[in-house]
């Protein structure tokens, strides 16, 4: 009887110094987000008028909200023109920090300088800002591989070649050099003499589906034989399938392959209007941008200056 009261009585301690434990948790847990209760955060988006980018929002939005932040958001309509004034908005709101999709790599760089100047830490996701110092990290998608796993994945489905046509986004932004230059390197001729395949136009889309649309059915006027188009994202996907539909060229079999992994791009694999797309993790980069921002506030913790996130290939119906 002495020997069951005895594991009673270290039982009933162990319950509480586990409680104990928890408690503290949920108290230090707390006690950062009240940390930054108040303090603000900037979002700088390159254009919420494509769908896929509002998955990076929400990441932002629904972390910070987590560890205490409020989010200031702001569209840059896909003109990259708009975003060094909307920095300069940040700044005067008094904004702890800044996370920014760059709409370009240059247009931005002296008002990015003046905030960091002023010691308000800056992550960029999606794409890169050229010539400034002090960012305090770049969180982005390994576009390059993505655009190499595209034209992998083509390569083993129509392994007898074909002809080619790329939709480009936004020329000279960091995704449309790299997914295209990947891409390039495993199906261009010209990069890999092993290819069978032929790269027989190139339009440019914008990354945006109404140019796109327009773009592709202007190359359906003009080419009979056109077998395969890659879309360097799935807005610009969604317009060229739209465009291969008016002109009633579904029965040619065209495959159309995207990049992003956005909720458009599987509803057009499931009807069969498009073949795959190259998934980034607009969740993921979101969220770590937040974290990388936390960190470096609450305890001056640095990340890595790159990080690259990984892609996938995903045809999913």
């Amino acid at each position: 009887m002495k020997r069951i009261k005895k594991l009673a009585s270290i039982f009933l301690v162990l319950v509480m110094v586990l409680g104990t434990v928890g408690c503290s948790a949920k108290k230090e847990e707390a006690k950062g987000a009240d940390s930054s209760k108040g303090k603000k955060i900037a979002l700088l988006m390159a254009d919420l008028g494509n769908p896929f980018f509002h998955v990076l929002k929400d990441s932002v939005e629904s972390r910070g909200k987590e560890l205490g932040y409020e989010v200031l958001v702001y569209d840059g309509q896909n003109d990259a023109s708009k975003q060094p004034s909307q920095i300069e908005d940040a700044v005067q709101k008094g904004v702890d920090a800044i996370i920014i999709n760059p709409g370009d790599e240059s247009s931005t760089a002296n008002a990015l300088k003046e905030a960091i100047a002023q010691k308000i830490p800056v992550v960029t996701v999606d794409r890169t800002v050229k010539g400034v110092d002090g960012i305090l990290s770049y969180l982005v998608t390994d576009n390059t591989k993505g655009g190499k796993l595209c034209g992998e994945w083509l390569e083993k489905k129509m392994p007898e070649g074909g002809n080619v046509v790329i939709m480009e986004g936004i020329i000279g932004t960091a995704p449309q050099r790299e997914r295209g230059g990947g891409f390039r390197s495993v199906i261009d001729p010209a990069q890999n003499s092993k290819s069978k395949f032929k790269v027989i136009d190139t339009a440019v889309g914008n990354f945006s589906m109404a140019p796109a649309e327009a773009a592709m059915s202007d190359l359906l006027s003009k080419h009979k034989d056109i077998d395969v188009v890659f879309a360097e994202n799935d807005t610009m996907a969604v317009g060229i399938a739209r465009a291969i539909e008016t002109a009633n060229r579904q029965k040619d079999g065209i495959k159309v392959i995207g990049f992003d992994g956005a909720k458009e791009a599987y509803d057009l694999i499931k009807e069969g209007k498009m073949s795959v797309t190259a998934v980034q993790d607009f969740k993921l980069i979101g969220a770590e941008a937040v974290n990388y921002i936390d960190g470096f506030l609450k305890n001056g913790t640095k990340p890595k200056p790159e990080v690259l996130v990984d892609v996938y290939m995903s045809d999913s119906k």
